[in-house]
Parts: C-alpha cells; sequence; structure tokens
C-alpha cells in the first residue's frame, strides 16, 4: 500500500498545475441506516489563505496544519499556507438529513445515501478554487449496503460484514460524489472501460440491457467526438425521484428504470455527458459565457435518437421545441448566454430547446462535415478545461473556414425569435415568386423552402438578411403548392395556425388564473396541490367571479363541478371526444378572448391525487386521458391552417 500511495503521490506532484491545485485524501466510514457519517481528511493545500467550509451537521473534532493545531470556528476553517504548500489534517463527523426528495444537499437512511458533489460534505473553499481538486477516497459501509463514488475504482473487498473500496480521480474534474444502497452489482468490461449498474433486486433483469446500451452508446459518441474520458460508466437506481448525471455514473429514480423512455433517451443523455459537461467543463469561455452543454447534448444525443428513427421523429422534435417556445411568455424569456442551469421549466426551453436548434440550424449551415470536424476540434482543444460559447464558435469557425461571430452573436445574445411572413406569390411560367418579410430586430435566416409541383418535391434555401426579401424559384413542372420551413428547421415564433394550445400554455404563465372546481374537503385539498403542481411558479389561485378575462386559466376539480362552471362561464365543455372515459380527463382550449384554457375534470379526490405526480409531465400535450396515475390516452390538437403554406390549386 505504501509502494502504491507514493506512485500515486508522484503522478500528482507531476500533474499540470498540481502546485497550484488541491488534493483530498479521504477516508470515510458511512452508516447509511444510522445516517452517521465519519470523514478524515488529508487535505493538500497551496499557498495562500483560505476559508474551508463544512456541511451544517458536521462537527470537526481535529484539525491540523502541518502538526499545529487549527481554530475552528462553527463550520468554517480559516487557514493561512505557508510558502511550499501545507497539508491540513481533518477529523470530522455528523448526522446526515434524511433522505427525500427535499434534501437537495444530500443525505441518508435504510434505503441509502446522496452525498452529492459541492454541499460540503467534504471541506470546499468558500471562494472557490481556481481549478477542481484531484483527490482519494476509501469508503466503508455495513452490509447489506455498496458504496460508489465518481472517480476510478482502485480496489474493492467484500465480507460477510462490511464493504470497503477506494476512489480516486487525479484529473481535475470535481469533487467526489458519494452514493450507497442495498444494491446489486453487475459488471462488463468492454475495450477497457468498466461498465457497472448497481440495481435493486428487481431491476437485476434489466441490468444486461443497461450495459448493452451504455457499451453502445459509448463506442458510437467516441467515435465522433473522441475517447471516452473516464475509466468506466456506471448506473445507479436511486431511492429519490430523481434523473442526474455525474462524471463516470448516473443516478435514476428506481421507479422509473423500467420505462423505455429512459433507456431510449435518458440514458444516452447522461453519457453524453461525460464529454459535455463533465470532460468539458461550463465556464467562461471568449466573447460569450454560458451553459452550453445541455443544448449540445440535447442536440447529440436526444435529437440525434430522433434522427435515426427517421425525419418524421426528428421534425416532431423541432416542432416541441417550437411548441414550447410558443408557450412561453415574453417576460420569462431570456437570452442563451444567460441559461445557467434548469432551475425551472422556462429555463429548460431557452436553455435545451433553443439551444439544440441552434446547433442544427448550425449544421445545416457550415454542413455536416465541418460540423463533426468542430465537435472534436472543441473536444481535444478544451477537455478537461472550462469552456464558453466562444470556444465553440472558434472551434466551428475553424473546422469552416467561416465567421461565425453573426450567427452565435445572434442566436446567444438577443432574447426573442424571428417572426416570418409569407407577403406574396405569384406562380408565373417556368418560376415561382415569392416574398418573405421578417420582424425587427432583422436576422440573418437561411429559410427552407418547399415547392411541390407535377413531377415531385423541389427543395431549396433562400437567404433572408434584411427586413424583406423577394426571390424567383425555377421549377421543372406546374406547381401545385409552396411552404416556407415546413419542416420547422428554424428557431422562430410560430405563425398563427402552427401552435395548438397546449397544457404550457397555462403553466407557464405567472399571469395565469386557476380556479378550484371542488366542493370543500378532499377534493378541494387535491385540487389545490395540483394547482401548485403544475404552475411553474406559484399559481393565482380565485374565484369563479375574479377571473381575468385577459388572463390563461385553469380550472380544476371534479368533473360536475368542472363542467358546471364552464356552461357558466361559457367557455368550451369537455370535447365529445374524451366523455366517459378513464378516471380523469385533461384537456385545452382557447377562451371566447383567445386566451388558452386548461381544465382538469376528475371523478373524484382519489383520482386528482393521482395527477400529482403525473400530470405536470405532459406540459406538451393539448388532451389526456387518466386510469388512475396512467395516461392511457393522450395528444396533440391539430394544427390549424398555416399562413407560411400555399395552394396554386
Amino acid at each position: 500500500m505504501r509502494t502504491l500511495l507514493l506512485a500515486l503521490c508522484g503522478i500528482l506532484a507531476a500533474a499540470p498545475g498540481w502546485a497550484a491545485g488541491l488534493h483530498h485524501d479521504l477516508t470515510v466510514t458511512l452508516d447509511p441506516a444510522a445516517r452517521r457519517l465519519e470523514v478524515e481528511d488529508r487535505l493538500r493545500l497551496p499557498a495562500g489563505t483560505h476559508r474551508l467550509r463544512l456541511a451544517p451537521g458536521l462537527v470537526v473534532g481535529e484539525a491540523r496544519l502541518d502538526g499545529a493545531p487549527v481554530a475552528v470556528r462553527g463550520n468554517a476553517l480559516p487557514v493561512t499556507v505557508p510558502e511550499g504548500g501545507g497539508e491540513l489534517r481533518l477529523r470530522y463527523a455528523g448526522t446526515l438529513p434524511p433522505l427525500t426528495p427535499e434534501a437537495r444537499g444530500g443525505g441518508g437512511g435504510a434505503e441509502g445515501a446522496y452525498l452529492p458533489a459541492g454541499t460540503g460534505w467534504i471541506p470546499t473553499p468558500e471562494s472557490g478554487a481556481a481549478e477542481p481538486p484531484s483527490w482519494r477516497l476509501s469508503v466503508r459501509v455495513p452490509g447489506p449496503f455498496v458504496a460508489v463514488a465518481t472517480g476510478r475504482l482502485v480496489e474493492e473487498t467484500r465480507d460477510g460484514a462490511s464493504y470497503t473500496a477506494t476512489f480516486a480521480e487525479e484529473r481535475r474534474v470535481e469533487e467526489p460524489s458519494l452514493f450507497a444502497g442495498p444494491w446489486q452489482v453487475t459488471e462488463r468490461m468492454h475495450n477497457g472501460l468498466r461498465l457497472r449498474t448497481y440495481f435493486h433486486p428487481e431491476q437485476a433483469p434489466l441490468a444486461d440491457e443497461y450495459l448493452d446500451l451504455s457499451a453502445r452508446t459509448i463506442d458510437a459518441q467516441a467515435a465522433r467526438i473522441g475517447a471516452y474520458p473516464f475509466a468506466g460508466f456506471a448506473i445507479l437506481s436511486a431511492p429519490l425521484p430523481v434523473g442526474l448525471g455525474f462524471p463516470g455514473l448516473t443516478y435514476i429514480g428506481r421507479s422509473v428504470m423500467p420505462l423505455p423512455f429512459i433507456r431510449a433517451q435518458s440514458l444516452p443523455h447522461e453519457i453524453l455527458h461525460n464529454w459535455w459537461g463533465n470532460g468539458v467543463r461550463v465556464g467562461e469561455g471568449g466573447n460569450w459565457p454560458g451553459n452550453w452543454s445541455e443544448g449540445l447534448t440535447t442536440f447529440m444525443a436526444d435529437y440525434a435518437a430522433a434522427e435515426a428513427r427517421g425525419e418524421d421523429a426528428a421534425r416532431a422534435m423541432r416542432l416541441d421545441w417550437l411548441r414550447d417556445y410558443a408557450a412561453l411568455p415574453a417576460e420569462r424569456d431570456s437570452a442563451l448566454i444567460d441559461f445557467r442551469a434548469k432551475v425551472h421549466d422556462a429555463a429548460q426551453i431557452v436553455g435545451y430547446g433553443k439551444a439544440a436548434m441552434l446547433f442544427h440550424m448550425l449544421r445545416a449551415e457550415i454542413g455536416a462535415e465541418a460540423f463533426d470536424a468542430g465537435i472534436r476540434r472543441f473536444w481535444e482543444e478544451k477537455r478537461f478545461q472550462d469552456a464558453g460559447w466562444g470556444d465553440l464558435r472558434h472551434a466551428f469557425a475553424e473546422a469552416s473556414g467561416r465567421d461565425l461571430d453573426p450567427f452565435f452573436a445572434q442566436w446567444l445574445t438577443r432574447v426573442g425569435a424571428p417572426t416570418l411572413e409569407l407577403v406574396a406569390t405569384k406562380a408565373d411560367g417556368d418560376g415561382v415568386a415569392l416574398t418573405l418579410r421578417q420582424g425587427q430586430p432583422a436576422y440573418g435566416l437561411t429559410v427552407p423552402v418547399e415547392v411541390q409541383t407535377a413531377a415531385g418535391v423541389e427543395r431549396l434555401a433562400v437567404r433572408l438578411d434584411g427586413r424583406e426579401t423577394t426571390v424567383t424559384i425555377p421549377i421543372a413542372a406546374a406547381p401545385r403548392a409552396l411552404a416556407v420551413d415546413p419542416g420547422f428547421g428554424l428557431f422562430r415564433r410560430l405563425a398563427p395556425g402552427e401552435a395548438p394550445p397546449t397544457l404550457r400554455d397555462v403553466t407557464l404563465d405567472h399571469a395565469a388564473t386557476t380556479v378550484i372546481a371542488a366542493a370543500d374537503g378532499p377534493a378541494a385539498e387535491a385540487a389545490r396541490a395540483l394547482a401548485e403542481r403544475l404552475a411553474d411558479g406559484t399559481p393565482r389561485i380565485a374565484t369563479a367571479d375574479r377571473i381575468d378575462p385577459a388572463a390563461p386559466l385553469a380550472v380544476i376539480g371534479t368533473a360536475g363541478e368542472v363542467n358546471r362552471l364552464l356552461v357558466r362561464l361559457g367557455l368550451p365543455p369537455l370535447p365529445d371526444s374524451l366523455k366517459g372515459r378513464g378516471t380523469a380527463r385533461v384537456w385545452t382550449a382557447r377562451t371566447p378572448q383567445g386566451r388558452p384554457l386548461l381544465a382538469v375534470a376528475a371523478d373524484d379526490a382519489a383520482a386528482l391525487q393521482a395527477l400529482l405526480r403525473p400530470l405536470p409531465h405532459y406540459g406538451r400535450q393539448s388532451w389526456l386521458v387518466f386510469e388512475g396515475a396512467r395516461a392511457v390516452d393522450r395528444g396533440v390538437w391539430p394544427a390549424g391552417d398555416s399562413p407560411l403554406r400555399v395552394s396554386f390549386e
């Protein structure tokens, strides 16, 4: 062991930036069921003044810098380290909070422990270090628990009484995250990578499928980007209803593990984050800071999977992003460079959907070959470093040989989106003339146009750099119809008729009014709880006589009360297609004033209660039918006639 430690120290001493970096050597004793954490940390600190902090509930029993006692002030440790650096030795312990969905800083309990990075379970500089630390972590847990941390698994031992493992990360990635659970471990070695599942017993039959998908996804992305950056990948079954990504592992709620959506979309998304977000960290870069990783990961994982299913699936995903944006109130919109994290649905619409559309448009602008070259260049230049949007622009500009400043500037720094208007069309002989106009401020747009002719479909791109342009499209056969951006390839505000109402038209709008249509008692309580779950903020609950006709409206309650209220207010009733179905019906419509309406009509209090968890996840739908907590049918109302399409017949 001494030889191994000396060798490791030699590696760390030689690593770039080690003299200025932090290094933790942690020995952890963790009892999840008792919620007890005991830690010894030998922390190597560079010269200077540091103020370290631990999470509340952790008590320092000993603190020594190079053998000399250090004063501790509550959970803060002010330390001045002499020239050449020093070693701070800490012993601390405490009781973890209960492991609940509200325990954002981690916790423990009978189902395991969750100690994510950045929550103070290890001493962290208050002001933040220039780079994340390197670290080595040895952890012991009692049986039947198994522990796993981010980083490379160095060794593990197991006996009837306990499990012990050591993990290490020599590079500057992030602080360690530590997990424990009563898991069954399934392992597969794949091209030198250690792939594992840490599953509860009922999920054991899923292990091989998850490992197969992990191997295929890693191989495919490595071929496109560059070598996978970590020693392996682990999938952990979480007692919490979460889906979280960490360097080299993902932590997914046990209840959703069997769902096809998790394997088809969520797992590839989290694997790709090992390149974008973990392998290249989000930070400052060039002209434009901001979180680029969620948009790039959504484009290269979620959208790539849709493309693999065919153009219809890809078009549907682009349309979903544009419908999400159409539901976003103007006052909740923001510039893409201001996106940092998904703190609510409004942030996700910009940081995920708009950003993914940026990459879709960029690929169309510079070509797939230059786009892929830019991705590889960005990875080679920035791995294990901070990067911003400016670094991405630089990589794509170098790969394509084009000045991309105008493209990135308009999509990153402006709040809003362009609007398109088909002002005029005329079929004349062997050509079709069209005039396109956009709103102010003008964007530089490459607009897809399709002309259906007697001989087939002709596709071309029209460049629109100012407010308006007129072009003539040559055609080889008689024209039948013309459509502007029929595949929804541009990030833009949808034209009237392209965006039927969805739940998000109401739930995203802070001005929306909610009326509870249920008799006092359990049904009314459940309806109020559902209103709070649906609103992307705090709902404005009012009585029927205090409705603002200029604001979106939600009516939530029992079926009879909801229907009577809608009739009394002259609002659209339950559609015939939903009558008599399920235990709860949900639908959207427009009020006579043209405002969005959302109605939830359940059979009773239990049916309303059953909607609390699932319904908020269906914001893109226009209508749903539930049997208990299960959505047995759903859909989007048909779009109307688009003003961006004309017929010549």
